[in-house]
């Protein structure tokens, strides 16, 4: 009886203080239609992305204090039957242990026995100290998806030896044995790293080699590590931070890539195909986390935005955003390509235009938010204008083999070499304050932020034309919290 009764204060609790936060949506201007966006407050990173009793589920960093900062990082949790029509939850994991009292970083989802072993990094910050931080990795369990119990023996792995930098696990498990990588930073905070442990039981951990390391030139810290097999191959994706613009490359403050190579599970060690490569193209893309669902698909989502950013929706009364949902596939050149998941077709409307498109066509969209799908020439140039208050270009210039994004203001442009391998293919998704450009069959993604101010209005640039020009609507599958 007892037991029953702390379970019911708990559950009471929890929804107490998800409602408390005196932070609300003022306006939904920037809102997204069909994007997991946070009820308020802050968002960040994507945690613990996972299936588990036939839906999904996406944790994500959070504050639900401030829409102006990060604070101190909880996680929220959202779940979908189908990745675009989602739920808001209770907060999962709050900053309450002595392990995590500064905050529950990034981390990931096990899905075992009809239960959900959720990983992360509690973290403590030590003011005018050295070291500055402590990171240890822990464990929460649930049986409902609902309602999340820290492990009463956490942490499972303190790491004494790799402080102050390391967090984000993201467990597997093979045969009899679970693996875990983490990111890690070393030599004073130069040298950026993930590390692979293994474990029998999920709480004793021991470190079995470091699956990746900076050469010097690759980053002081890499964060957000995943470890994957993808058509024969193993990918290592992670978020380095520290490098260094080179051309159009690694333009901004922090990057999200890929290294393809081969893995040997009887010695722990990865061997490295291909040099590092940016996944995303746009201005704001960080922090990815995968699953693989039901039908054996690697899924990929990632947060929306930018550190050191300042945008418009934080007046709002909220920040932060995830990609849509797209689908991982490895070439026969060992390049990732991506594809909106299938489940885009849930929220697809009506047509708004298709057909042939000279100089100048216009299109309006309906409620911000549309699919627009272009075909044209491949030995020709191709502008297509995204316009508001302000306009975004994208273009692809044949002659340079380029593609650009350019949303005008500071920072405006990204940039990178492409050439179509037929006719010029773009699928072009746009909400409210987002714009995600996938060129080809997905071999190059562009995914940024703009911030319009009334209707968008869709244009064939100047000295272009379409030989198809289809628009669909894109129907609302979020639920705008109350203002």
């Amino acid at each position: 009886m007892l037991a029953i009764v702390t379970k019911f204060l708990l559950i009471a609790l929890c929804f107490y203080r998800c409602s408390a936060s005196n932070v609300k949506l003022s306006s939904a201007r920037y809102y997204p239609r069909y994007h997991l966006a946070p009820p308020y407050g802050w968002m960040n990173d994507p945690n613990g992305f996972c299936e588990f009793k036939n839906e999904y589920h996406l944790f994500y960093q959070y504050n639900p204090e401030s829409a102006e900062e990060p604070g101190i990082a909880h996680w929220g949790h959202a779940k979908s039957s189908d990745l675009f029509h989602w739920e808001h939850m209770p907060i999962a994991l709050y900053p309450d242990q002595s392990f995590d009292k500064t905050g529950v970083f990034s981390g990931s989802a096990l899905i075992e026995n009809n239960t959900m072993y959720l990983f992360y990094t509690g973290n403590v910050n030590f003011p005018n100290q050295y070291p500055e931080r402590e990171q240890r990795q822990a464990m929460a369990i649930s049986t409902d998806g609902v309602h999340i119990q820290k492990y009463e023996g956490n942490p499972i792995l303190k790491g004494d030896d790799r402080q102050p930098h390391i967090r984000d696990p993201k467990v597997w498990k093979h045969g009899h044995t679970y693996y875990m990588v983490l990111g890690n930073s070393l030599n004073n905070h130069t040298v950026g790293r993930v590390l692979l442990y293994t474990s029998k039981d999920l709480t004793s951990w021991t470190e079995a080699s470091i699956l990746g390391e900076s050469d010097g030139s690759m980053g002081y810290m890499w964060e957000c590590p995943d470890f994957f097999e993808l058509g024969g191959k193993w990918v290592l994706l992670f978020s380095p931070q520290g490098l260094e613009p080179r051309g159009d490359k690694y333009k901004n403050l922090y990057q999200t890539g890929y290294i393809v190579g081969d893995f040997d599970y009887k010695s722990n060690l990865f061997t490295p195909l291909t040099e590092f490569v940016e996944l995303d193209h746009g201005h704001d893309f960080y922090a990815t986390q995968t699953l693989l669902d039901h039908r054996g698909k690697r899924v990929v989502v990632a947060w929306f935005d930018m550190w050191e950013n300042e945008y418009p929706e934080q007046k709002d009364g909220f920040t932060g955003q995830i990609t849509l949902p797209r689908y991982l596939y490895l070439t026969r050149d060992n390049r990732l390509i991506q594809k909106p998941v299938r489940q885009i077709s849930n929220i697809r409307g009506k047509k708004l235009y298709s057909g042939k498109a000279k100089a100048n066509n216009t299109v309006k969209l309906d409620d911000n938010a549309a699919e627009i799908r272009v075909v044209s020439a491949k030995l020709r140039n191709f502008e297509l204008l995204i316009e508001s208050n302000n306009t975004v270009s994208i273009s692809y210039d044949y002659r340079k083999g380029k593609v650009t994004l350019d949303r005008g203001g500071e920072d405006a442009i990204r940039r990178t070499n492409w050439r179509p391998s037929g006719k010029l293919y773009w699928q072009i998704f746009i909400d409210a304050s987002s714009i995600e450009v996938f060129c080809g069959d997905g071999e190059i993604t562009f995914s940024s932020r703009f911030f319009p101010t009334g209707i968008v209005t869709i244009r064939v640039g100047e000295d272009s034309q379409a030989d198809d020009l289809t628009v669909f609507q894109l129907k609302r599958s979020v639920v705008v919290p109350e203002q």
